[in-house]
């Protein structure tokens, strides 16, 4: 028996078209409400930020492909998002969205917030 390749059958099509349109649609609205719903947990996990330390010294980290890197007074350490300098005390409650920069004779706020928008 000899089936010629060139003539398709629509009706044999359809549960596939059906399956790739239920996929997509699927993947589809997981990206949508990923992308959606990030700003909601970035904002949580800043939220939860508690810091109150000494920044003792500012580095490249050669292991993570040579990032700028702080290192804390309570032996923390996190890539620099912030034009941080040795010796700036840190001051970041729970609950609250603003890091506080003490430096030399200056308060300087940092809203983590508008900093997390910035890099969007």
């Amino acid at each position: 028996m000899y089936m010629d390749n060139n003539n398709f059958n629509l009706s044999d099509k359809k549960p596939m078209i059906v399956f790739l349109l239920i996929f997509g649609s699927i993947v589809f609205l997981i990206v949508f409400y990923l992308n959606h719903d990030s700003d909601n947990i970035t904002k949580k996990q800043l939220l939860k930020i508690n810091r109150h330390t000494k920044v003792i010294d500012i580095y490249v980290n050669k292991n993570e492909h040579n990032f700028l890197y702080v290192k804390f007074s309570n032996g923390s350490e996190k890539i620099m998002e912030t034009s941080y300098q040795i010796g700036d005390s840190i001051s970041k409650s729970k609950g609250d969205s603003i890091e506080y920069i003490f430096r030399g004779d200056s308060i300087i706020q940092n809203n983590l917030f508008e900093t997390a928008r910035k890099d969007d």
